[in-house]
């Protein structure tokens, strides 16, 4: 039987009930749990109790999570720092994904709602202690597609530019549809994926890094898509929050993840460019589409989302019909394009055949979109942690043994 040492940091003492309750349910394990309420007291704690998880309560203060969570690691640096939070106590303000997005952040890697129940605990344990594995770091690439107007070809420049990544690097990029009502990545892969993330989404409690490769489809280029639901009312029920789990173990498992996104500004593209280390925003150069870019880049700004992420591809590009020049596009948007793919009847034809374009040329638009992927390559990642939400589903617990640490490390509860 093995011992595993829990250290709680929390301020509302009836955590310290649900806890020991759940603890009772875990099986090969002899659990010593010890709580704490106040930061010195867990930091000294942590020191000399060398837990294997600390479970901090996340309340409204995220600054004193932040110390907490720096000066835990600098004493137990192998520790599992794990959130603990209920979600009717969040601020009206704040969503359980940007309570989630803030608390990475400071470096909290799972979360666990309340109330713990015994089968949410033990399945947390599993993925971050059993069996204990040298853990990966987070550090693939992501970088999204986004744009304010459809129909600018942005789903064809995310696709053609995973499949330059994957014919790079096979079976280490992955394609994620995040165009939940209007996925089309698939069938311009002409792929008939058996399973979606509604597949993902029903599978949520039992969804972890292994299952998620296993409802990947492969693409013959090496590519792995994760395609969107076949209609938008199987996608009702996905949340921000789950997306950004499945971006986050995307992100543990491949080396780049780009993602296609629906072109309207809600919580799910919210969550994903919190996610993105870089977001390209696919344009046109029609005046009508220029002229309310403009905006977009103004909302892209007002919820901090920096120039220095973003990209500008100018797709289609073409000065026929009096169509504006680079120039004139550069001043519409008051930047220089970082990227021009120039019209191509060929890219049409591809993405009606499911053939994409860098798979059987090498010049003009097959060509824009390998410079982009070649810099996707050399892109700097940031550092962000990775995290698997808990269990929401709540289940009695069964009963086996726990006890609690009855030494000198300070306010230890009985």
């Amino acid at each position: 039987m093995t011992s595993l040492r829990i250290l709680v940091h929390r301020t509302d003492e009836s955590l310290d009930d649900e806890i020991r309750a759940a603890v009772v349910s875990l099986s090969d394990s002899q659990t010593v749990l010890h709580f704490q309420g106040d930061l010195r007291g867990t930091v000294t704690a942590a020191e000399n109790f060398q837990p294997s998880l600390v479970l901090l309560e996340i309340a409204d203060d995220l600054e004193a999570t932040r110390t907490l969570v720096e000066e835990s690691l600098a004493v137990v640096p192998d520790a599992t720092i794990v959130g603990v939070y209920d979600v009717d106590r969040l601020p009206p303000s704040e969503t359980e994904s940007t309570m989630m997005m803030r608390a990475l952040r400071l470096g909290v890697e799972d979360f666990v709602r309340r109330p713990v129940i015994g089968n949410d605990l033990e399945q947390l344990i599993q993925r971050r202690l059993g069996p204990r594995k040298k853990k990966k770091l987070a550090n693939a690439k992501l970088v999204s597609f986004i744009s304010n107007k459809g129909g600018v070809g942005k789903s064809t420049s995310a696709v053609n530019v995973a499949v330059a990544l994957a014919k790079d690097h096979p079976g280490r990029v992955a394609l994620i549809d995040g165009s939940l009502q209007m996925g089309v990545c698939a069938a311009q892969l002409n792929m008939m994926p058996r399973v979606t993330l509604v597949d993902a989404w029903e599978q949520r409690e039992r969804l972890d890094e292994e299952l998620l490769r296993q409802l990947m489809t492969t693409h013959e280029s090496g590519l792995e898509l994760l395609a969107a639901p076949e209609s938008a009312i199987d996608a009702a029920e996905i949340d921000e929050a789950f997306f950004s789990r499945i971006l986050l173990m995307a992100r543990r498992l491949y080396d780049y993840v780009i993602i296609d996104t629906f072109p309207l500004f809600d919580r799910t593209v919210m969550t994903i460019l919190d996610l993105s280390d870089q977001a390209v925003i696919v344009v046109e150069n029609v005046v009508p589409t220029l002229q309310t870019v403009r905006g977009f880049f103004d909302l892209l700004s007002e919820v901090n989302f920096p120039e220095s992420r973003q990209r500008v591809l100018l797709n289609r590009f073409t000065t026929r019909g009096g169509s504006p020049g680079i120039g004139d596009v550069a001043k519409y948007l008051e930047r220089q394009p970082d990227y021009v793919v120039p019209f191509n009847r060929n890219v049409v034809t591809a993405a009606n055949t499911g053939t994409p374009v860098v798979m059987t040329s090498r010049r003009g638009a097959a060509s824009a979109f390998r410079e982009l992927a070649k810099d996707i390559q050399s892109l700097e990642v940031r550092e962000a942690p990775s995290f698997d939400t808990a269990n929401e589903a709540n289940r009695p617990s069964s009963e086996q043994g726990a006890y609690e640490s009855q030494n000198s490390l300070g306010s230890a509860s009985s």
